[in-house]
């Protein structure tokens, strides 16, 4: 069936294909072919572009495979008990305490389970009388058997002083991720079908960024990426049940007595993305994952320094998980070729700059595989935007317009300092867990 978003997704593909070969022709209307060794070597470096394009297909299947859900508003009540289980240092208690009032407001307009907020924190502070929130307060001197650091670390400890009972059901919260009307009723619907198959399976579902757009709009519009790869590489990879290229740390739906089982004492080698290292242990234990419909929300970064800082950890804590995690290497394959390509982007960026200088035609197979792995990376922004834009209630045309405008005129920008991130991560590694001001 072709819905409104395949349609949208398959228009940006081929409009973006089209305009990269028109803009590859103006650039080089009568090229020469290289005709010395090292011209022929400089023209061959174009197979460099070729390495995002199984991630890029595979989040194009993604992408093409997600449907809007019609019918969350049909969602019935289930009587399965729900942790809204928030981990923070308490550095932040603004954010800490507009996360958890946005639970509250989001449980009370739709009572579909019972529930509980649980939060995980260092800060004896950080402390509230409300009778549905649990603080879980993490002495500084408790140490995990095999020394896990940072979040790991107190998701370990939550694990072994919540009072949950096994059949309760858990969903992961950064403290900036927020509960919507959709999250809930997403949440509530996957738990009632994981009860009624006796399936159990791990959920996760799509993140915005667009709360705080009007003090942050070049920030959020270089977050939409992320929301795009979650109806593209995550949403794909979810259908599946494998989790291919890991997990988000927020939007984590599970049985409590499932994580019980894996827990979350991995060391400091999986302690700096220990939602991917989770992710991959639990594969190995033979859990399985699935799509959880609807939004919950986030806020970018404040910084572009963060921004950088962010990324290098993700891709530090990427390169640990896919050599080290004591799984079947078929579970660290892709995500281990992901993190090679994304480490050959700073390369790629340079070449195709360089290329715009001093370059040749370039090969028609090369040139239609490069332009479909771009045109890609494109529609995930756009597809990111315009979930953001919806959610955010945008819906005058010539403001949408200019923002789809903007984000396409900023794609530059934006690859740059995502390629920054892992050049800094290859020519500065940092040994701890950077936490981004948000």
């Amino acid at each position: 069936m072709i819905t409104g978003h395949r349609v949208f997704v398959l228009a940006i593909l081929i409009g973006a294909v089209t305009a990269l070969f028109a803009l590859q022709h103006w650039i080089w209307p009568h090229g020469r072919a290289p005709e010395t060794w090292y011209e022929q070597a400089w023209s061959w470096g174009t197979l460099i572009w070729l390495s995002a394009l199984i991630p890029s297909v595979i989040g194009l299947i993604g992408m093409l495979w997600y449907r809007h859900p019609r019918d969350l508003d049909d969602v019935a009540p289930i009587p399965q008990l729900v942790s809204l289980r928030i981990v923070s240092r308490g550095e932040n208690v603004e954010a800490v305490t507009e996360t958890v009032r946005r639970c509250q407001r989001e449980m009370a307009r739709n009572p579909l389970f019972p529930y509980v907020i649980e939060l995980v924190t260092e800060n004896p502070d950080l402390q509230f009388d409300d009778v549905d929130i649990v603080t879980l307060l993490l002495p500084s001197t408790y140490s995990t058997p095999n020394g896990s650091l940072y979040k790991a670390r107190a998701l370990q400890f939550a694990l072994e002083h919540s009072s949950l009972p096994d059949d309760a059901w858990l969903v992961h919260l950064d403290e900036e991720t927020q509960l919507t009307s959709s999250g809930v009723k997403g949440i509530a619907r996957m738990i009632a079908e994981e009860e009624a198959s006796g399936e159990l399976r791990i959920g996760q579902g799509a993140i915005l960024y667009h709360r705080d757009w009007k003090r942050h709009p070049f920030l959020t519009l270089a977050d939409n990426v992320r929301t795009g790869d979650d109806f593209a590489r995550f949403h794909f990879q979810h259908r599946v049940g494998v989790t291919l290229f890991g997990l988000h740390g927020s939007y984590i739906v599970c049985r409590n007595d499932i994580e019980q089982s894996v827990g979350f004492d991995f060391g400091p080698v999986g302690s700096i993305t220990e939602d991917a290292f989770w992710a991959l242990r639990c594969m190995e234990d033979g859990q399985r994952a699935r799509w959880v419909e609807g939004y919950l929300e986030e806020q970018s970064t404040q910084g572009v320094t963060d921004f950088i800082k962010q990324r290098r950890r993700w891709f530090q804590g990427l390169v640990k998980v896919s050599l080290h995690a004591p799984v079947k290497r078929r579970y660290r394959l892709m995500l281990g070729f992901n993190t090679l390509t994304w480490m050959l982007a700073p390369l790629g960026l340079l070449y195709t700059y360089a290329h715009f200088l001093w370059g040749f035609p370039v090969r028609g197979w090369i040139a239609w595989c490069a332009n479909i792995a771009l045109a890609s990376f494109i529609v995930l922004y756009l597809v990111g935007l315009k979930a953001n834009l919806d959610e955010h209630g945008v819906t005058n045309r010539l403001k949408r317009l200019g923002w789809y405008a903007a984000q396409v005129i900023l794609l530059p920008v934006y690859s740059l300092m995502e390629s920054t991130g892992v050049a800094y991560a290859l020519v500065r590694p940092h040994a701890g867990f950077h936490v981004v001001k948000k």
